[in-house]
C-alpha cells in the first residue's frame, strides 16, 4: 500500500510538471528586504525556492535610485540610514555582503549645531525651545525643552522606570491605574492636563507626526526616568549610518547571492500576486497567482493566472495583501484582529538637484530644517563628483502626505522621468515657497531644480511607509503568535510590520525572518559565525 502510493504521488508530480505548475519546497511571497533575506539564509539548503513578486522590483520599501546628473549619490525614497546599536542583524548581514557603511550625515536629524527651526513664522535655534522666543502661548510650568516636557509628563503622570522596557511597558500605567498599552497618545496627554498649546508644542517639535494621535501611546508617550537609561552599546560604527550604494544594496545582494547559490533550484519570479491558497493533499498547498504588469511603476493586475505547488509557504508581505488572500483559515477572528493591530502611516519624500547648494553659506550652514509647514523636513544630501547638489527638500508623514500627492498629479512634468518619482512644476513651486520662508531669501533668488523625484508611500501594496501599533496591541503575544498562526498549517509570516519596538524597520523583518527559520531548524543569524 505504501509503495501504491508513492507510486500515485509519483505520477501526481509528475502531471503537475507537464502542466507546468512548479512544485517547490519553500515559497516566499514578496521580494522586499524580508523574503530576499529569508531567500538569501535559506540559499545553501539544497532546497527548490521560489520568491515571487508583485511588481516589477526588488527591495520592497528599501526604494533607491539615482539622478542622471549624480550617479554617485544615490537617493533612498524609504529606508535611509541605520542605527547600528539596533539594527544589528542588518549591520552583520551588510558585512557579510561586502557592502560599506558610511557616516548618515545628519544622524537622526536636528544636530543642534546643524539645525534651523521654523515654528509658526519664527527662526529658532534647538536651544532657544522653552525660552522668551518660543512662539506658544506655554504655562510656566510648561515653558521648557519639549524633550524635557515630555519626560515630565511621563514621570508625573505615569509609574514606568524604563529597567525593564520588555515587560514594564505591558505593566506600567497612567495614575488612574489603566495600563498604558491600553491607551492612545492622545488618552493620555489629556489626563496630563496640560494646555493645548503645550500639546501643539510637544507634535510639532517631533520629527514625524505619527504616534501622537489615536496610535498606542507606548510609542512616544513612556520616557525613562533619569537615573534608568539604557548604557550605550559599543559598535564600532557612527550613531547613525547609511550605505553609500543606496539601502536598496540590502535586499538586491540578498537576491543576487540566493539566485546565484543555485540557478536550477533557485528562482525569482516578477509580476505575481498571491490571491488565493487551497490546501491540497499530499501535504502541498495550490498558490493561484494573478500576474501583474509594470507601466511607468504603476502596477496594473490582469485576469491571467498561474499555479505553483507548495510545502510551506512564508509570507513577507505587509498586511493589506495579507488580508487579501483567499484561505479558509484566513477568515480566522484572531488572525484578523492580529494583522489588524497596526495602523498605516503615510509618508513621502522629495529630492531635488541643483547646479549648487543654495541652501549652504553665510554665517551659518544649516544642513536640516524642521518646521511646521508641510514639507517638514529637509536634509542636505549631499554634493556630487559631477558637482551637482541634491537636496532632500521634503519628507513628511501623516496628515501632510495628501497635499504631496495632489501636487504631484498637479502641473507640468519638470523630472527626466514619468514613473512613479515624477516632479511636477507645482511640486516644485511649493517647496520652494516654504523654504524660501525657512531660509528667508525672496522665492525668486532660489535657482530652478535640474531634476527632481519623489515618492509617496500611500497606495498598495504598501499603504504606508511604516506603521504604529493601535491600543490594546500586545506586541510581544502578536508577534509570536503571526509567525506561525496555525500551527497545523506551514504557512508563516515574517513581515516586520509586527516586529515588536521596532516594527516597519528592516531590522524587524530579518528578526521576524529569523523567527520563522527557526521552524526549519535554522539557528539565528545572531548566533552564527
Amino acid at each position: 500500500m505504501m509503495i501504491l502510493k508513492g507510486l500515485l504521488y509519483l505520477a501526481w508530480f509528475v502531471f503537475e510538471q507537464s502542466k507546468g505548475n512548479k512544485v517547490e519546497d519553500i515559497t516566499i511571497i514578496g521580494a522586499g528586504i524580508g523574503g530576499s533575506y529569508t531567500g538569501w539564509r535559506l540559499r545553501n539548503k539544497g532546497l527548490k525556492i521560489g520568491i515571487y513578486e508583485y511588481s516589477d522590483r526588488v527591495g520592497g520599501r528599501m526604494f533607491s535610485k539615482s539622478f542622471p546628473d549624480a550617479p554617485d549619490l544615490p537617493v533612498d525614497f524609504g529606508a535611509m540610514r541605520l542605527r547600528p546599536k539596533d539594527h544589528v542583524r542588518m549591520i552583520k548581514a551588510g558585512r557579510e555582503l561586502g557592502l560599506t557603511f558610511v557616516p548618515f550625515p545628519e544622524g537622526g536629524g536636528r544636530i543642534p549645531e546643524r539645525t534651523l527651526l521654523y515654528m509658526r513664522n519664527t527662526h529658532l535655534r534647538i536651544f532657544e525651545l522653552g525660552g522668551p522666543r518660543t512662539p506658544y502661548s506655554l504655562r510656566p510650568e510648561e515653558s521648557r525643552n519639549p524633550g524635557d516636557l515630555s519626560r515630565l509628563l511621563s514621570e508625573t503622570y505615569s509609574n514606568y522606570n524604563g529597567t525593564n522596557t520588555n515587560v514594564e511597558l505591558f505593566t506600567a500605567t497612567t495614575i488612574d491605574g489603566v495600563p498604558l498599552y491600553l491607551q492612545s497618545y492622545t488618552d493620555v496627554i489629556q489626563k496630563t492636563g496640560i494646555s493645548l498649546e503645550a500639546r501643539r508644542y510637544i507634535k510639532d517639535n517631533n520629527l514625524f507626526q505619527s504616534g501622537f494621535g489615536p496610535e498606542q501611546c507606548l510609542e512616544n508617550f513612556p520616557k525613562a526616568r533619569r537615573g534608568f537609561e539604557n548604557i550605550p552599546i559599543q559598535t564600532g560604527l557612527p550613531p547613525f549610518v547609511t550605505v553609500p550604494t543606496g539601502m536598496n544594496s540590502f535586499p538586491a545582494e540578498f537576491m543576487r547571492q540566493f539566485l546565484l547559490s543555485n540557478p536550477i533550484r533557485h528562482t525569482l519570479t516578477m509580476n505575481r500576486q498571491l490571491v488565493k491558497v487551497l490546501r491540497k493533499n499530499k501535504g502541498l498547498y495550490q498558490l493561484k497567482f494573478r500576474e501583474t504588469i509594470s507601466i511607468n511603476g504603476l502596477i496594473i493586475p490582469t485576469n491571467k493566472y498561474c499555479y505553483v505547488y507548495s510545502r510551506n509557504v512564508i509570507l513577507s508581505i505587509p498586511k493589506v495583501p495579507v488580508q487579501k488572500i483567499q484561505m479558509p483559515q484566513f477568515s480566522n477572528p484572531q488572525f484578523l484582529s492580529a494583522l489588524d493591530s497596526v495602523l498605516d502611516v503615510q509618508s513621502s519624500k522629495i529630492f531635488l538637484i541643483y547646479n549648487y547648494p543654495w541652501w549652504l553659506g553665510g554665517s551659518h550652514n544649516f544642513t536640516f530644517t524642521h518646521s511646521d509647514l508641510p514639507y517638514r523636513q529637509s536634509y542636505n544630501w549631499g554634493i556630487s563628483r559631477t558637482g551637482k547638489a541634491v537636496l532632500l527638500i521634503s519628507y513628511t508623514d501623516t496628515h501632510d502626505v495628501p497635499f504631496w500627492s495632489r501636487l504631484q498629479n498637479t502641473g507640468n512634468i519638470i523630472s527626466k522621468r514619468y514613473d512613479e518619482t515624477r516632479v511636477t512644476d507645482e511640486v516644485v513651486k511649493q517647496a520652494h515657497l516654504q523654504l524660501s520662508r525657512v531660509y528667508n531669501r525672496h522665492v525668486n533668488s532660489i535657482p530652478d531644480p535640474i531634476d527632481g523625484m519623489m515618492f509617496v508611500w500611500n497606495k498598495y501594496p504598501y499603504n504606508g511607509g511604516w506603521v504604529g501599533w493601535k491600543p490594546g496591541s500586545r506586541w510581544y503575544d502578536i508577534k509570536r503568535y503571526l509567525t506561525r498562526p496555525f500551527l497545523q498549517e506551514n504557512i508563516y509570516i515574517n513581515h516586520g510590520y509586527w516586529g515588536a519596538e521596532h516594527n516597519g524597520w528592516g531590522e524587524s523583518s530579518l528578526e521576524a525572518a529569523d523567527d520563522v527559520l527557526s521552524f526549519f531548524n535554522i539557528p539565528s543569524y545572531l548566533q552564527t559565525n
